[in-house]
């Protein structure tokens, strides 16, 4: 059932349920000490400041930077933009206590502009408690704590002011916003973190936004990538925005699925980490290897259960043979009227023919409800980790082999997604789909891999091979 105003007030006013940690009740000993109070209070050893170093532009001397971070696992992780450490040399975390430490950068993603840091406090961190954002309703009650101006555990509160703002569906909030803010957690009334705070409109008072924390839930395991990344295998799935980790999927003849692990079983630890929820089971893969144990306790039904798979490596995709391919790839024009990518497979093209590379500037087409697939292959220069990227107006998506790599669909602006595969030297499939509901169109594939800087992918990289049983990824 949805929470209603009434309903949280009377929560906090009965229990005083703050869930930046432990739950526990506090009687009101002054009328001063409102709910409000009592939340900051929880909440405070919960939020960090962020403090960078960069080059300065002209490459003389150096520019010092802030934003705000949120304490999201014992172990020291800590939830922040991107946009608040990217291009710095160095920085630190500051805790409430006053105790700095150097960060870490594990993961980052510029297009969703998050980032996770990791810093060693040697001691366990008091942690943000990760709320949902399904339910927010306009008006109700929030509080923003960061770092504005360099004004560490500063405080300001504010309401729900709009919703689905942009295509990221970002919460719009009254809350004082300033330089510094971003990165820190938008709280609830529970003392959830519900948001990210990531920008001010500069032109306006009071209207703040910050993406919510379904969003970061959803884009965490891509941003991660940790079997990608790592080179291991596990297979586990669970769901990032259920309250347990909870096992959604096992993937056939995988380490988990040899040990036993079922869909439905919820993990409590893993690695020797504690695990509350979905994030937590991807942060205790951060750092795997192949060969590496990962001990992990479950809970199925009544019982818990001790077991320790062990990562096995990659496995990769294989490359095709060069024989008989040609510069190019081929593509499929449609026409339709279409909020999310459609299956291409089930529908009969308008046009085809040959491209460079993947273009809307096809002669004669419409100048909105259309789509495209192109299909052929890509030659990956090098082993290693290849990131790619793809930005669209509307909606695409780009697959190599038969994977979903790069997943950007839906009815969105000009917006960058990207993701993660790890090859070996070679040929590979791809598949990218694209489509166009109605303004403005665009569409650029990039890449990034081993000593290739990102770079929109050129002419040279595509190729295509007639009749090739290498192309499945086509009928996607």
């Amino acid at each position: 059932m949805p929470r209603t105003l009434p309903s949280i007030i009377s929560l906090i006013s009965l229990t005083i349920t703050l869930a930046c940690g432990p739950v526990i009740a506090v009687a009101q000993t002054s009328p001063r000490e409102t709910d409000t109070v009592r939340l900051v209070r929880k909440c405070l050893p919960t939020v960090v400041s962020i403090r960078t170093t960069r080059k300065h532009p002209s490459g003389n001397g150096y520019v010092f930077g802030m934003g705000s971070g949120s304490v999201i696992h014992p172990a020291g992780y800590v939830l922040t933009n991107s946009h608040v450490i990217d291009g710095a040399v160095e920085g630190d975390v500051l805790l409430h206590d006053g105790n700095a430490y150097r960060y870490r950068v594990v993961a980052q993603s510029l297009q969703e502009d998050m980032a996770l840091l990791k810093i060693d406090a040697g001691k366990p961190l008091t942690y943000m408690t990760l709320g949902r954002s399904d339910d927010l309703m306009l008006g109700e009650p929030v509080v923003v704590i960061g770092n504005p101006n360099g004004l560490a555990n500063s405080v300001s509160t504010g309401i729900v002011s709009g919703l689905n703002r942009s295509q990221s569906r970002m919460i719009q909030t009254s809350a004082a916003i300033n330089g510094g803010n971003s990165g820190g957690p938008l709280i609830n009334a529970l003392g959830h973190q519900i948001g990210i705070i990531t920008s001010k409109h500069l032109e306006a008072e009071n209207i703040g936004f910050a993406i919510t924390i379904d969003r970061a839930r959803e884009m965490f395991p891509r941003m991660i990538a940790s079997e990608q990344r790592y080179g291991v295998q596990m297979g586990i799935t669970v769901d990032v925005l259920a309250s347990t980790a909870k096992v959604s999927a096992v993937t056939a003849n995988s380490p988990a699925a040899k040990a036993g692990i079922q869909v439905g079983d919820v993990i409590h630890q893993a690695g020797g980490l504690r695990v509350q929820h979905g994030l937590d089971y991807h942060i205790a893969l951060i750092g795997a290897k192949p060969g590496k144990k990962l001990p992990l306790e479950l809970v199925r039904g009544n019982k818990r259960i001790q077991i320790k798979p062990t990562f096995a490596p990659l496995p990769l995709p294989k490359p095709v043979s060069a024989k008989g391919t040609s510069p190019g790839l081929a593509f499929s024009y449609y026409q339709g009227q279409w909020q999310r990518l459609p299956d291409f497979k089930s529908l009969t093209p308008t046009a085809t023919g040959m491209t460079p590379k993947p273009t809307l500037d096809l002669k004669g087409r419409s100048p909105e409800y259309f789509g495209f697939q192109f299909t052929g292959l890509i030659k990956a220069p090098a082993d290693g980790l290849y990131t790619f990227y793809a930005a669209s107006d509307d909606g695409s998506r780009l697959w190599i082999g038969d994977k979903l790599v790069v997943d950007n669909d839906g009815l969105h602006s000009h917006h960058e997604s990207a993701g993660l595969i790890r090859l070996k030297a070679g040929l590979y499939p791809i598949t990218i789909g694209f489509f166009e509901f109605s303004g403005g169109e665009s569409l650029v594939v990039s890449w990034k891999g081993p000593k290739l800087k990102k770079q929109e992918i050129l002419p040279a990289a595509f190729f295509f091979k007639k009749k090739s049983e290498t192309n499945k990824a086509a009928s996607k």
